[in-house]
């Protein structure tokens, strides 16, 4: 229908159902309808004017987010691309597995240190070992209980017995001990991006704070690179789903009538039903307060095994992937894969250096 016969049909509804007035209230419109709609968009007494303006928003809400759905699945087509090039490139090579890998890690932020200093502040650094070996020595930042330090540090790792321990003490010229708590590799196994709050143990068991951080171990490309493939699959899959009911939806809006049309117009449809990812009730999920924040505690540390992390099977078709990625019904802007496009850009450099 065009944009000239579509006011008209808007106006004899409005027409209807105000009975020849020149407004109508929403509780008069859901009457008309019999049952319950959306009417926050309206105003309590409702205008041809109203009508109008709220349709023509609606229709270029939805026209806008069938563009960005688009958007994100071409972003999501790219990304997969960018594996599957990677991926095939390492099947060709035969250098799946990386022979020195590291857990690469963050010690973002602590929070609600004990009072060390006379102004209830402390003057807080880490340390970062790795079977009892000193890795890294932080710097000091004085006088706070919450210190942000945002410092990378990378741990040489073979497999995941090893056993990776982070220690808070204050006032590096006097060093007193706050409290420690292990990060065990078998916990980064899945290869992606952990964020954690570890509870900082003290001296005699007693909590002494939180510390924020972000790690990643990544051992074997063929399974890394499958996994994010599997992943962008079932996004392109999903938000293709939500893009073609969209646009029904739309449609909709340009061809029903009457009642048929009010409805359509004021219960637009719910995105589909997603089963619920195994990946919230991983325990590696960002904690809700601080009393179940205990994972990284020495007394709850799960035990060390012995167990080598990587996967020497040579037939590619037995490969498990155990680890579920958190998928979203919700159209997001998705975040970038730096480390895919590093490898992209590294295989670029790489490809020209082999020309000149």
């Amino acid at each position: 229908m065009s944009s000239r016969g579509r006011v008209k049909q808007l106006e004899k509804i409005h027409s209807e159902i105000a009975g020849g007035g020149s407004c109508f209230t929403t509780r008069a419109l859901k009457k008309f309808l019999g049952q319950e709609v959306n009417t926050d968009m309206l105003p309590s007494s409702v205008y041809f004017s109203d009508v109008l303006d709220a349709y023509q928003g609606e229709i270029t809400r939805l026209h806008d987010q069938e563009e960005y759905l688009k958007y994100q699945i071409n972003q999501y087509k790219v990304k997969k691309r960018m594996h599957l090039a990677n991926y095939d490139q390492l099947i060709e090579t035969g250098t799946g597995n990386i022979k020195e890998s590291r857990l690469n890690l963050c010690i973002e932020e602590a929070r609600e240190l004990p009072a060390m200093n006379t102004n209830n502040t402390a003057d807080p650094f880490f340390t970062v070992k790795c079977d009892e070996k000193l890795i890294h020595t932080s710097s000091v930042i004085p006088d706070t209980a919450d210190p942000v330090w945002n410092v990378q540090v990378s741990v040489p790792v073979q497999n995941k017995s090893h056993l990776i321990e982070i220690e808070v003490w204050d006032d590096d010229a006097n060093p007193e001990f706050i409290g420690s708590f292990f990060i065990e590799i078998e916990t980064f196994t899945d290869q992606i991006v952990h964020t954690r709050w570890y509870d900082l143990e003290g001296p005699e068991g007693i909590s002494n704070g939180e510390v924020k951080v972000v790690g990643q171990w990544v051992y074997d490309m063929l399974s890394f690179h499958e996994m994010y493939i599997d992943k962008y699959d079932h996004l392109i899959s999903l938000n293709e789903k939500i893009l073609g009911n969209l646009t029904d939806h739309v449609n909709k809006l340009y061809t029903l009538d009457g009642k048929e049309l009010l409805l359509s117009w004021l219960s637009p449809p719910q995105p589909p039903a997603q089963p619920k990812s195994r990946r919230s009730q991983h325990y590696l999920s960002i904690p809700t307060s601080k009393n179940n924040s205990i994972l990284g505690s020495p007394r709850t540390s799960p035990s060390r095994s012995k167990q080598p992390a990587f996967d020497d099977s040579p037939d590619r078709g037995d490969r498990k992937i155990l680890s579920p990625l958190a998928y979203s019904n919700k159209p997001q802007r998705p975040a970038t894969d730096y480390f895919a496009v590093g490898m992209y850009l590294a295989n670029r450099a790489k490809r020209k250096a082999g020309k000149k």
